[in-house]
């Protein structure tokens, strides 16, 4: 444990601050402390370069003198927007590891050829089965903890950033293929803000190019994956995004926030826990970011089969868990959301008619709701609604034809189709082929909003 003492220099310390003699007092306070329990202290100077008003050899780029380093005391100097970067305060990157080995140094090599040398790896390794733990791990870089046990995952992530050297952390899950270039585009999202306590990534699935996450939004009963489906290089996906949470295949956060809220929480055992730890931390003022640069392909399991149907008795324990610890932390923000993508929408595709009959497929508890919501944002009316929703969420492939009456092929009134996502639309031809489709829409659960003739057109 250390104490990082930061934005102290002369220059910016002085009476001009609000209550600074309580300020000053409570730093000094904070720093006797330190001392007093054998906690290292360390000082951060920011040097803006040569002409700069912040910059050495000016009397106020030193440390307030009421904060004095004593001797022995490091003091390290930055010109980036962070306390950590070129201080050799490190950085880690940890791995969680359950099985499929070839996964795992995939991964692997990719991180080791788009990250700094610098930058720590850490895999932690969890299986009763001791063959899938015989991984050769050479790199000098990379330090390998072995439990022949199945610690689930929030454990394991508690026991490896423990162990770990780095104070600025990213985990990485085994199923994570990264992109050139996104650890500095996640790293500048992470750093540009003291606000900030964790960063996520822009996850894409590896056989479509198409997001599968880029932060999450909430309604009443349903948590979407903003975006999922769209193409990662859509111009809504191109900024990075304040969220409520994101998803930890890839998340990066400090080691002194981590252990400040105690980590992980081990009773959340599969998923969710991501959720809960970026909760817990905006309790305590730190905002979580999505990083628009920071891209990473997801597979979205170890399993070769690319299943977790195994995992589904711990997943639905795990919601459970979660949603009752933190249903009183969520905000519903997914109106925010759609009021966003249909500006997009509106101002690309502007609306020739207002009235449309609606045919819901969704899965969703609350589609009510949801129809209110795309009626006031598109600034639209229904002249009906026709609820068919289909058994199974996002993945289902929804024939119009089997799912639909034959009435609608021949319907002059556009239609909106509401689907869980807007991809399980694509093999629909013969549909797009013998009805006017010029004035269809398509809206999904996750905030798509889409012209139906660009998915015909297969240009979305």
């Amino acid at each position: 444990m250390v104490l990082l003492v930061v934005d102290t220099q002369k220059l910016i310390t002085n009476s001009d601050l609000y209550n600074f003699n309580a300020f000053e007092n409570a730093v000094k306070t904070l720093i006797a402390a330190a001392r007093e329990y054998n906690i290292e202290v360390i000082y951060v100077r920011h040097d803006d370069g040569v002409g700069a008003e912040l910059t050495k050899g000016i009397p106020g780029f030193e440390i307030y003198e009421g904060f004095g380093p004593q001797p022995g005391e490091k003091i390290f100097d930055k010109t980036v927007n962070s306390s950590f970067k070129g201080t050799g305060l490190l950085e880690s990157i940890i791995i969680t590891y359950h099985k499929n080995k070839d996964m795992l140094l995939f991964c692997l090599n990719r991180l080791l050829k788009t990250t700094p040398d610098d930058v720590e790896i850490l895999i932690i390794g969890n299986n009763v089965n001791r063959a899938e733990l015989d991984v050769d791990i050479s790199n000098s870089r990379c330090k390998y903890l072995k439990y022949d046990q199945n610690l689930q995952y929030p454990k394991a992530l508690n026991i490896a950033v423990e162990q770990c050297m780095g104070e600025i952390i990213t985990f990485v899950d085994a199923d994570i293929f990264v992109w050139n270039g996104w650890y500095e585009a996640l790293y500048k999202t992470f750093t540009s803000s003291d606000k900030i306590g964790v960063a996520g990534a822009k996850l894409i699935n590896p056989l479509t190019n198409r997001i599968i996450d880029y932060g999450i939004m909430y309604s009443k009963y349903n948590a979407a994956h903003t975006m999922m489906g769209l193409l990662y290089d859509h111009p809504l996906a191109k900024m990075d995004r304040r969220v409520q949470t994101v998803c930890s295949a890839i998340m990066m956060t400090t080691k002194t926030l981590y252990q400040k809220i105690g980590g992980m929480d081990e009773d959340i055992p599969y998923s969710y826990t991501d959720c809960d730890y970026c909760f817990r931390l905006r309790d305590i003022g730190f905002e979580t970011w999505v990083s628009a640069g920071a891209i990473a392909y997801h597979k979205g399991g170890t399993d070769p089969n690319n299943s977790k149907s195994a995992f589904s008795y711990y997943r639905l324990d795990a919601k459970g868990m979660y949603g009752m610890k933190d249903y009183t932390k969520i905000v519903y923000d997914n109106a925010e959301w759609y009021k966003k993508s249909a500006g997009y929408f509106l101002k690309t595709y502007p609306l020739e008619v207002h009235q449309f009959v609606m045919l819901d497929f969704s899965t969703l508890y609350d589609r009510d709701s949801f129809h209110q919501m795309i009626k006031e944002v598109l600034g639209i009316t229904y002249l009906d609604i026709i609820e068919r929703p289909v058994a199974k969420r996002d993945s289902e492939q929804i024939v119009l034809y089997n799912n639909s009456s034959f009435e609608f092929i021949d319907l002059v009134t556009p239609i909106i189709y509401f689907v869980d996502t807007f991809v399980a639309l694509f093999n629909n031809k013969l549909w797009f082929q013998m009805r006017d489709i010029q004035h269809d829409l398509v809206v999904d659960r996750h905030g798509n909003i889409l012209p139906l003739h660009l998915i015909a057109e297969q240009k979305c």
